[in-house]
């Protein structure tokens, strides 16, 4: 027997809104799930696949006892296509994306079945593949239902988010996330901590947690205190931060400014004291570096081609010229 798959606690909502496409009988040919990362859209979008092949679906989830959740448990299911970025890449190949035309004219396996297709992130799409992607959802193939999982659907294509009935997905509350982390991490304050880190975003604030991240950001806020301090210029301190995973010093970065500009416009908690030195910072600013730093990561995410060192030395660069316009001591 296999574990059946559940969506989050904090996505019944969702769940519900599409429970009753299914009742109705007007589930779309095309499903968009957007909403920021690391909240758990890939997760609700693999479980509603499993419980829409199900034989025998519950209301919550899929059965896990059929021949047909046994396959997609086995990752083996004839009638299921799951596309992403195959491994060492960031982009969906079209080659990719060519191939569900024919997946979608065969038939399902089961009498009166669907064929599923999961693709994450959507935004992993070059021009090519996104082009070959609309080909499918212009001549939708019946009985076929395409789920798009994206972190940023403005930079889809309009003509395919146009294709497709949208979830959205926000952060979701730290009374339903709480209990879920405390129960991984071991420790309530802890579980906080970490989601004020991650900026509310559960599956975030675990991979902080499984990746000794805490340590790391403390690391980082050092190395940005003594550049501004003048112990080191930007491009030294862009040097220390080059053996870092990129994604890992952006989300670094975005937290910080979100936490900071919550500060300044909201008075809500810093989550890193040794950034109080910048409350001064005019807020245009702040959140001006904090767009940028949010295409940048996005950017990182897509696999765009960016020179790392290069991105870095300007981040800091900015923020160091900033600081010394205000005086920042």
């Amino acid at each position: 027997m296999s574990e059946p798959q559940h969506a989050y606690a904090w996505q019944m909502a969702q769940w519900q809104d599409v429970q009753k496409q299914i009742r109705a009988e007007r589930l779309p040919h095309a499903l968009l799930l957007s909403g920021p990362s690391a909240i758990g859209k890939l997760r609700f979008a693999q479980a509603l696949a499993a419980y829409l092949l199900c034989e025998s679906p519950g209301e919550l989830a899929a059965c896990g006892q059929c021949r047909s959740c046994h396959f997609q448990s086995d990752a083996s299911h004839p009638d299921f296509r799951e596309i992403s970025p195959e491994e060492g890449k960031r982009q969906i190949g079209v080659d990719q994306v060519r191939s569900l035309q024919h997946f979608s004219a065969q038939h399902a396996h089961r009498d009166g079945g669907r064929k599923l297709v999961l693709i994450h992130p959507a935004e992993a799409m070059n021009a090519n593949t996104a082009n070959a992607l609309l080909k499918t959802l212009e001549e939708p193939a019946s009985g076929t239902l395409l789920i798009l999982v994206s972190h940023s659907s403005s930079q889809l294509l309009a003509t395919i988010r146009s294709r497709c009935l949208q979830l959205s997905f926000g952060i979701p509350s730290p009374e339903l996330t709480e209990p879920w982390l405390r129960d991984y991490v071991g420790d309530q304050a802890m579980a906080q901590r970490l989601l004020a880190e991650a900026g509310g975003r559960p599956l975030a604030a675990r991979q902080v947690f499984d990746d000794d991240g805490l340590a790391s950001r403390e690391r980082f806020d050092k190395g940005l205190m003594a550049l501004v301090d003048g112990q080191r210029s930007p491009l030294q301190f862009a040097e220390e931060m080059l053996d870092a995973d990129i994604l890992q010093v952006l989300d670094w970065w975005v937290a910080r400014l979100l936490s900071l500009s919550r500060y300044q416009l909201a008075d809500q908690a810093l989550t890193a004291e040794s950034w109080r030195r910048f409350k001064s910072l005019p807020a245009k600013s702040v959140i001006g570096s904090l767009e940028r730093a949010l295409k940048l990561r996005s950017s990182f995410s897509r696999g765009v081609a960016l020179n790392k060192r290069l991105i870095l030395e300007g981040v800091f660069l900015e923020w160091a010229q900033l600081c010394q316009s205000r005086a920042v001591a």
